[in-house]
């Protein structure tokens, strides 16, 4: 497996959650079929990479096995729809800024530290997507 492939495969395991993926078990068998995916990537450095981005998935099964909180829910709704794939790319830049703007308005109302920090680790995926983006428009440039 390429990273590049491996990066398909956690953006489409990612995007599904809530969507085609709705149950928690079937989103840890994806990402624990993702781990054992990753540890055949051929470059360490991509390894590396890889890594980090299955510990925010990691994440992401933890808090599916646990009961949500109204500040996570609608962070997680606010997600769902500032990384939907549809548009140009200057709307899903502005669609991804305005997540995260809003997330972090969600999260600095949070009732406790821990809601506040599940919050805005969702900004990751977003702050992700605009770094897919400005390469893209790099690379195009």
């Amino acid at each position: 497996m390429e990273y590049s492939e491996f990066d398909t495969e956690r953006r489409r395991i990612a995007q599904s959650w809530g969507r085609s993926i709705t149950d928690p078990q079937e989103l840890a068998a994806a990402v624990a079929a993702l781990h054992e995916q990753a540890a055949g990537l051929p470059d360490q450095a991509d390894q590396t990479r890889a890594m980090r981005y299955l510990e925010i998935l990691d994440d992401l099964v933890t808090e599916a096995r646990t009961p949500e909180s109204e500040t996570v829910r609608r962070a997680g709704d606010v997600l769902l729809e500032a990384s939907r794939p549809d548009g140009t790319p200057a709307e899903r830049r502005t669609r991804a800024e305005a997540g995260i703007a809003e997330i972090t308005r969600i999260a600095e109302a949070a009732p406790t530290i821990a809601e506040r920090d599940a919050a805005l680790e969702m900004n990751e995926s977003l702050a992700e997507t605009l770094g897919t983006l400005a390469e893209g428009a790099a690379s195009s440039d």
